[in-house]
């Protein structure tokens, strides 16, 4: 009996529901359906005439089929119109056809509401731009992230970062789209002396996760609420290796372009790199032990020595990772220099990276020797003169 009634349509179980003798277990697993629902359909196919519509629509599907047979045959419009309008898509359909058939003999069948289409999507906004920074003589600098918050303006993040210590600060605000573009003209105009250029959203986006990890790696804790920030941004795309933008030059070009590093001090950005301010002072205490010692005979066997102390502290203070986190700037400023048009001051910070990575005699990095030399004039040697930074290419 069972397998038989596996294979009902709609108007063998509509027989079904009206026979007194069928039990309501046998016809549950015929169709599928609660044994408490197939009870149900059975009192609403018995009294079709005066059941209530969304009674008779609230059916399970299969059972619902062979109460719309129940309905037309009663002539019930309204209970076919609420089934035609509800969300199953086999009984509304049965239920369509079965208003058609009303229709034909002469029935009243309401109208069935119309579907309004879906309203179109507003266009999407374009992206805000994001900023970076230059790299101060500490190793910091400033970011600049910012997206659209549908219905509410541009969050702007400002982030400080370190290439010691990580991610230094963040905060967050909102502000108007046109409260954003004030903000950034000013920040562009104010900025030429930080460096600041536009730069892709996901590469401020990798700048920040990337500080994240370097405060991660130091035991250094997080600004607060950057983790659930940094969290709702997803998953950040890796940082290139700015090295792997600048190949070295042809021997006597690279020659060149390190000669001429001591040039990129002269930059705006780049004026406010020094030493740091323990190894001047160490450095300048030599300086005046020397100054003051009765044992020199001659101004000119002072100055000798001082340039002796001068480069022996330049030397010293450079050891491996220093060499390492000084090459690693170097190469982030190359980079900026050349998205500003500067290639030939890109190609000079390039250069001295190489060197200072590639462990070259640091006096011979005029870069390097400077970082002590502009904190203590005095005491350097007379430069060599350097040659002419590389023109950019036409």
């Amino acid at each position: 009996m069972l397998r038989a009634a596996m294979s009902l349509d709609p108007d063998a179980l509509l027989a079904l529901l009206r026979d007194p003798n069928a039990e309501s277990q046998t016809i549950a697993d015929a169709c599928g359906a609660p044994r408490e629902e197939v009870g149900r359909a059975a009192r609403l196919v018995h009294a079709m005439g005066r059941a209530k519509p969304e009674e008779v629509a609230s059916l399970p599907p299969s059972l619902l089929l062979a109460a719309l047979r129940a309905a037309l045959a009663a002539g019930r419009a309204d209970v076919l119109a609420a089934v035609a309008a509800g969300p199953h898509r086999e009984p509304a359909k049965e239920a369509k056809r079965g208003l058609h058939v009303l229709r034909t003999r002469g029935v009243a069948v309401p109208e069935l509401p119309r579907t309004a289409p879906a309203p179109a999507a507003p266009p999407a906004e374009p992206d805000q731009p994001c900023y970076a920074s230059s790299l101060d003589g500490q190793g910091e600098r400033a970011v600049w992230y910012a997206r659209n918050v549908p219905g509410k303006g541009v969050e702007v993040a400002q982030a400080i970062l370190s290439d010691v210590k990580g991610l230094v600060s963040l905060q967050v605000g909102m502000l108007g789209r046109k409260e954003y573009r004030g903000f950034v003209q000013d920040l562009v105009s104010r900025g030429g002396a930080l460096g600041v250029l536009e730069v892709g959203r996901e590469t401020a986006h990798a700048l920040i996760a990337d500080a994240r990890r370097r405060a991660e790696s130091a035991g250094k804790p997080l600004p607060e609420g950057a983790a659930l920030w940094l969290s709702r941004l997803g998953e950040a795309p890796p940082l290139p290796d700015p090295a792997a933008r600048f190949p070295p030059l042809p021997p006597e070009e690279e020659r060149a372009a390190l000669a001429a590093s001591g040039a990129l001090h002269e930059r705006p950005l780049l004026r406010g790199w020094l030493a740091a301010e323990e190894a001047l002072r160490a450095a300048a205490a030599r300086l005046d032990e020397l100054a003051a010692s009765p044992l020199l005979l001659d101004d000119a066997q002072r100055d000798e020595r001082a340039a002796r102390v001068l480069e022996e502290a330049t030397t010293a203070w450079f050891d491996g990772p220093r060499r390492a986190l000084y090459a690693g700037r170097l190469y982030t400023v190359a980079g900026l220099l050349a998205d500003a048009g500067d290639a030939g001051g890109a190609a000079s910070a390039a250069a001295a990276a190489r060197a200072l990575a590639g462990g070259a005699d640091v006096l011979g990095i005029p870069f390097a020797r400077l970082l002590f030399e502009k904190a203590l004039p005095s005491a350097a040697r007379a430069p060599a003169p350097a040659a002419p930074i590389i023109a950019p290419p036409r």
